[in-house]
């Protein structure tokens, strides 16, 4: 076939097909709404294709370096971006409403189909019975509580539900950035603060050394940023990776890579300012403008050896803790001193660990030092996420009234297995009110307390947290819970009593995408330059249905008030035209904003689109002039961004020196500046540090986890897509070949994995990528078990291998707040033998349900009949 015969085939496979633009709603992607160009043809998506909204037709490395400092560059998404029609097809993709027939937990029950007015009417009858016996606060919903506010959808009018303080994940930044900066993040997300520490994609172009600690953009950060990153190393910025692994970052973008040893981080940093104090490669002119001298002074002290410990933390000193030699370090401090500048971002992986927090504050403060905190090109090395918006976008009306009912703060958002665990023992008087508000976090010793006994799942919440089997367990034993899932085989799944067939929501329907964000979705935080409408694409497959339609129809089960509260304008719309009454508001808001000729002019319409040329070219995009950097709206306005008692950045804090924190809603101890060995730790850092090397239990687990996030899976979901599983990712544990050979481990061989708090089955990867004494394991694998209970495994070993069933949650002595990602675990060979038992790894896991059986209840009568006569048998 000829040239044209080739365009002709093709455009003839092409006829009558629909285009429409949408955006990934994946939570984790933080500064990216990546453009989806989305075929749809016989009602079916046909193909993904990247952004073409700028640089049609070409590449956006072609575009320039002129736009690319403006931002005029494509928003293309990533390999899971172009493998979501694989979800949506899934063999395993659930389709009807389901009720569990039998207790709840994997290896418990089954499921079988059942109506959507019986599913609606047993939650409705449900949750007003829960909320009669155990009041407002019985009721938990998981989408995400934090920012101390609750995403029931219905709290605001039946006046239930709760919120958290905290968040995940900057969760080990928060004490350092609070403390130390007077950076409150849930206020900066909620616009209640302004002073604003993030940064522009274009302002890692000013930068002139590029620090990744922990960091691999390469992989963990998808979306624009993570490409300026590297079209910065490209224009010449010096990069350094400070990595236990060799990631793909380090490979790709490092000139150098420096191997750490696992929670060290502080140690290396207390050197490198140890440096940075001899030989006065300091910004005293940043330092006598915007930090409080006498924690300066103090911490200077502590550093240089003339503290009470008495010990000067040098470069020798480091070297034996952190396994970097002396000459490294003192070399990499002299660099970042001297360069400006300086790019430090600490970032997630080294933060949410057990004292994380104290080298997360160090990180900033050796950027104050260094003054490079809040300056072009600079970072302030905590969420750096939240940045002003710059393009109005159209906001649709659906007719809601705020409420009468606050939702109240009750506990920090990563203590909900604490809770879980704990809260019968408090309400049945086996605990102290005051030991109880400690473990939970609770605000303040006037909040109300939960008693949590329904648990709305709106995704897969329970499998990715910490101490798994601790928080599966505390989930099973409430009394209802439901939640919406995608899968059949969701680990989730596994703790409702009804699950409803949830829709994906960027090619399904029109619903908002999580946090209330509209189907205008804006760049959030590293390019907000551009919004995206998300226009209607595919149909709901078998029974699936809008989640907006489900919480109307619950709201109308609840009565008129809380109807007439949470959707007045839709309330009376059938079911089978909900997406068009939908979309007939997003129209609504769009010609109104439409009609408004500031914006238009801003924006540079020569004239006003009509809603048909709008969905053409959904993607609304304005220049940066001058790249934000952190806090520069403060500080242009000649007002001090760090929010302290003192207004500076404060090397010790005033607020701890003040307050006991015990009685504060970190509810821990907490030393007023970063330090190797805090005070309430009775001996060494062992006592408090759970998931390091001088810990006595590396006795039994002497391999330090970490827990990177993968290009394969977006927190947990894509998991189950066969694109992201099949010949292209191998789930397995890391280990180095030293550690292997130890253990006499080849790559490949079926492993069992195991720590205090769980165990799990395999594969090993053999490698050298990652240092000796060090394991890695990718975060977001499903939790799916043997169904074998055991003193370990309350539902069975792990057979596909959540890293989160081996990670200690307990903080205390030190204060709450962290999401914990990492811990300590050991690696044994499973005999060849008993290796054959285990198949390969998708028939452990990797496309099948773990513990359910689907069927009509005909199909399960007779399944239970015959089990019944092979028992009596």
């Amino acid at each position: 076939m000829d040239k044209q015969g080739i365009i002709e085939a093709s455009r003839e496979r092409r006829e009558g097909e629909r285009i429409f633009y949408t955006s990934c709603p994946a939570n984790g992607c933080w500064d990216s709404a990546c453009i989806l160009r989305c075929h749809l043809k016989e009602g079916k998506l046909i193909a993904v294709e990247p952004d073409d909204s700028v640089n049609k037709n070409d590449s956006r490395e072609d575009c320039g370096w002129e736009n690319i400092w403006k931002g005029n560059v494509q928003m293309r998404p990533c390999a899971m971006g172009h493998s979501w029609k694989k979800e949506l097809y899934a063999e395993t993709r659930l389709l009807h409403p389901m009720k569990r027939v039998g207790k709840k937990g994997p290896g418990n029950g089954y499921f079988v189909q059942i109506s959507w007015e019986e599913a609606l009417d047993t939650i409705a009858e449900k949750m007003i019975e829960i909320k009669g016996k155990y009041g407002p606060y019985g009721i938990f919903h998981s989408q995400y509580p934090s920012f101390e506010k609750n995403g029931f959808p219905l709290a605001p009018w039946w006046e239930a539900g709760f919120g958290a303080w905290g968040e995940h994940s900057c969760s080990g930044h928060a004490a350092g950035e609070m403390f130390h900066l007077g950076v409150d993040m849930p206020k900066c997300a909620r616009g209640v603060a302004d002073n604003l520490p993030g940064f522009e994609a274009s302002d890692i172009f000013n930068s002139k050394l590029f620090i990744m600690w922990g960091m691999d953009p390469v992989v963990a950060w998808f979306g624009p940023t993570s490409y300026y990153m590297q079209l910065a190393h490209e224009y010449g910025c010096k990069t350094i990776v400070i990595d236990p692994r060799y990631t793909q970052s380090a490979e790709i973008l490092a000139d150098q890579w420096i191997p750490i040893r696992p929670g060290t981080d502080l140690a290396m940093m207390l050197a490198v300012a140890q440096v940075l104090y001899e030989e006065d490669l300091i910004d005293h002119e940043f330092v006598d403008e915007w930090v409080e001298k006498d924690g300066f002074e103090e911490w200077r002290a502590y550093v240089m050896g003339e503290g009470e410990d008495g010990i000067k933390k040098t470069p020798e000193w480091a070297a034996p803790i952190t396994a970097v030699p002396a000459e490294t370090i003192r070399e990499f401090a002299r660099l970042y001193g001297t360069e400006k500048p300086v790019h430090l971002q600490y970032f997630y992986s080294c933060a949410k660990r057990h004292l994380g927090d104290y080298s997360a504050a160090a990180a900033m403060l050796l950027q104050a030092m260094t003054g490079n905190v809040a300056c072009a090109g600079g970072c302030e090395s905590g969420a750096c996420l939240p940045t002003p918006g710059r393009v109005p976008a159209p906001r649709a009306d659906f007719g809601r009234n705020p409420g009468d009912y606050t939702v109240p703060v009750l506990f920090n958002n990563n203590c909900l297995t604490e809770i879980l665990a704990s809260q019968k023992d408090y309400w049945e008087g086996r605990m102290s009110e005051d030991e109880f508000r400690h473990r939970i976090g609770s605000p303040t010793n006037d909040s109300p307390l939960p008693n949590i006994q329904m648990i709305i799942f709106e995704n897969n919440y329970a499998n990715n947290h910490s101490n798994v089997n601790r928080r599966f367990q505390g989930m099973a034993d409430t009394e209802f819970n439901w939640g919406f899932q995608w899968h059949v085989n969701q680990p989730t799944a596994e703790l409702c009593d009804i699950i409803l067939p949830a829709p994906v929501w960027q090619l399904e329907g029109m619903d908002e995408y999580m946090y209330g964000h509209q189907r205008f979705v804006s760049g959030p935080n590293g390019m907000r330059n551009y919004f995206t409408f998300c226009a209607r694409g595919c149909d709901f497959p078998g029974e699936v249905r809008s989640k907006e339609w489900v919480w109307t129809e619950i709201a109308k089960r609840l009565g008129d008030e809380v109807v007439e509260g949470y959707n007045p304008r839709m309330k009376d719309v059938p079911v089978e035209k909900w997406v068009d009454a939908q979309e007939a508001i997003y129209k609504e808001a769009f010609e109104k904003w439409a009609d408004n000729e500031t914006v238009m002019a801003y924006l540079g319409y020569e004239k006003r689109p009509t809603w048909e040329e709008f969905n053409a070219n959904p993607v609304v995009r304005t220049e940066i002039d001058v790249p934000y950097y952190p806090f520069k709206n403060v500080m242009e306005r000649g007002d001090s961004p760090f929010l302290t008692p003192s207004g500076k950045v404060e090397f010790v804090s005033n607020f701890v020196k003040n307050n006991d924190m015990t009685e504060t809603r970190w509810r821990g101890q907490y030393e007023a500046m970063p330090v190797w060995s805090p005070s309430y730790v009775e001996g060494d850092i062992s006592t408090a540090s759970n998931d390091g090397f001088y810990n006595p239990k590396v006795k039994d687990y002497p391999l330090s986890l970490v827990t990177p996030v993968s290009i394969y899976r977006q927190h947990s979901s894509n998991d189950n897509n066969p694109f992201m599983r099949e010949d292209v990712y191998r789930h397995g544990v890391w280990i180095s070949g030293v550690d292997a050979q130890a253990r006499g481990i080849k790559d490949g061989d079926v492993c069992r994995v195991y720590s205090d708090r769980g165990e799990a089955i395999l594969t090993a990867y053999v490698t050298n990528r990652c240092m000796p004494g060090t394991a890695a394991i990718h975060h977001g694998g499903w939790y799916q078990t043997n169904g074998e209970t055991s003193e370990m495994n309350a539902f069975g070993q792990d057979m596909r291998g959540t890293p989160n069933i081996f990670l200690d949650d307990g903080h205390l002595p030190h204060i709450l707040g962290a999401l914990i990602i990492a811990g300590l675990i050991n690696v044994e060979k499973v005999a060849d033998g008993d290796a054959e038992g285990y198949g390969s790894e998708a028939e452990r896991g990797g496309m099948r349900g773990a513990s359910v059986a689907i069927g009509t209840r005909d199909a399960l009568a007779k399944k239970d009949g015959a089990r019944d006569a092979a028992a009596t048998a």
